[in-house]
């Protein structure tokens, strides 16, 4: 088999500099080779728009994966779930959300029931400065981060707040359907639950069950028409199923439910299908020469000319982090596989563990030379550099850990330069030392990782709404626009000759950011 060396030479020539056509973008880095000039200042009328798809559902039905680009095609792959009214009755993450649940341990638990049933009397600010001081005194940093707010909003309801151990039982059924909604009653009896839980759940648990098709999806680039759509059974797995596609020598590649597929980019039609080893992922495929590697679970490589499976490996477990593929200077091609709290150096031949270091998480690993830089939630990993050792495992050269809500966004490295643009605020670091050059707090990107172009820096902020653009530059924080663009918040645009993809809840739209002529 051949092994490329280079990451660069992913994907086939006969592409454009300006295609997009994977997770985080040609090099798998989130820097774009489009050389179509990004404009500074946009109309107050907003965006011009170019084109909106037809529907594409997203979220609980449709997941987070992001567009890819390759020629003048734009790719969704959606796990593309529908109600259909049915005898069968499912506690799923949609009811779950609406009872208010978040899961807890049963120390907490305890605690902040106590709390909620003993409330001291006051109101107003007194009772404002109240909750602040408990949280301070009952949560750890990272637990008051993601819980903090909940914990109040409980305190406010007092005790017509749904008790939690009722919840914690009824989170014990999700994703096990009853048969009936006869049985579906008999077990809210059997269980015991008080009056309001009994309510909410009636009301909250609809008579109707998900059901999910694969499917990829095909837009002419210049009037986001439907070229063509595969569809495929598939099974719901709800949001979970958030990987994003890759297109490589006129081939799309997909990861869906059950499922990872291949089919012809120009037509759609199946060239073959490889049973996924766990269901759902959220890892996006990594093509690198005749190997496709992914992380279900587990890290497995396949064919790309069948779909056969190579090897697994699985020692390296990953549910949520992509893999990639590292070339240091002075060593040989290491596959990156982020797991669940390190990230692994695999052969990508024989998908044999080298090392594994500190780290995991959902964000892909960025490297330049004998650097790798990471960003994760691990305690005191943080944002890390680590170097290339011709012996053993890289090298720890620095850490920046702060305490936020998600270790999601990848990092990007311009001109011995990290970029982070996410967990709470924006930042730049030098590569060599870890010194911060500038960081911008207080900013509301948490989840979706940036892309990079014509010297700008682009990201999502403010749970999609914005698009905000910064200056790529050590020497301060040069915010140049922020343009409203109605994106979702756990997603990355894509872009090919100034033209950004932006998935929004229910479509694809196309934006011309390129100056007005």
């Amino acid at each position: 088999m051949r092994l490329l060396t280079s990451l660069t030479l992913l994907v086939s020539t006969s592409f454009t500099l300006a295609d997009w056509p994977q997770w985080r973008g040609p090099n798998r880095d989130g820097v774009s080779t489009d050389t179509a000039p990004i404009a500074e200042t946009f109309p107050e009328s907003g965006l011009k728009k170019v084109w909106e798809s037809d529907f594409i559902p997203s979220d609980h039905y449709g997941g987070h994966g992001s567009p890819v680009i390759a020629g003048e095609q734009a790719f969704m792959s959606v796990v593309w779930h529908e109600r259909v009214p049915s005898e069968k009755r499912e506690i799923d993450t949609e009811v779950m959300q609406q009872m208010n649940y978040r899961g807890v341990s049963p120390e907490l638990m305890k605690k902040m029931e106590e709390t909620r049933l003993n409330l001291p009397v006051m109101r107003g600010s007194k009772f404002d400065e109240w909750m602040i001081e408990w949280r301070k005194a009952n949560l750890t940093a990272k637990e008051d981060v993601s819980l903090g707010k909940w914990a109040e909003s409980r305190f406010k309801a007092g005790k017509t707040a749904l008790p939690l151990e009722e919840l914690s039982r009824v989170a014990k059924r999700e994703g096990k359907p009853f048969a009936s909604a006869d049985e579906f009653k008999k077990w809210i009896e059997d269980e015991k639950f008080s009056q309001p839980v009994k309510d909410k759940l009636l009301g909250a648990v609809p008579n109707t069950i998900r059901v999910a098709k694969d499917v990829i999806v095909c837009l002419d680039m210049n009037t986001g028409r439907q070229v063509w759509k595969f569809e495929s059974e598939g099974k719901p797995t709800g949001r979970g199923s958030s990987s994003t596609a890759a297109v490589v020598d006129g081939r799309v590649f997909a990861a869906c439910s059950t499922h990872l597929y291949c089919v012809n980019q120009k037509d759609g039609k199946l060239l073959w299908k490889a049973a996924l080893a766990a269901q759902g992922p959220a890892p996006s495929p990594l093509i690198v020469g005749d190997i496709l590697y992914m992380t279900t679970g587990a890290a497995q490589a396949y064919a790309v000319a069948d779909g056969k499976m190579l090897w697994e490996q699985k020692s390296a477990r990953s549910n949520a982090g992509s893999p990639t593929l590292w070339t240091p200077a002075s060593g040989t091609p290491v596959l990156l596989v982020v797991g669940n709290n390190s990230v692994y150096g695999l052969s990508p031949k024989e998908g044999k563990v080298l090392w594994e270091i500190e780290g995991g998480g959902q964000s892909t690993p960025v490297t330049q030379g004998d650097w790798l830089v990471i960003y994760s939630g691990t305690k005191d990993v943080g944002l890390r550099a680590y170097q290339w050792q011709k012996e053993g495992p890289p090298k720890t050269m620095w850490s920046n850990f702060w305490v936020t809500l998600r270790y999601s966004g990848s990092p990007i490295i311009h001109e011995d330069h990290v970029y982070l643009m996410c967990g709470g605020k924006h930042q730049c670091v030098e590569l060599a030392t870890g010194k911060v050059s500038w960081v911008e707090n207080e900013v509301n990107s948490t989840i979706t990782s940036p892309i990079m172009a014509d010297g700008k820096l682009m990201v999502l902020e403010n749970n999609g709404t914005h698009l905000r653009i910064v200056k790529a530059g050590a020497d301060g924080y040069h915010q140049l626009a922020r343009p409203k663009i109605e994106g979702m918040g756990c997603t990355s645009p894509a872009l090919s000759n100034g033209r950004l993809v932006v998935r929004q809840k229910d479509k694809l739209t196309c934006f011309d950011l390129r100056p007005e002529k």
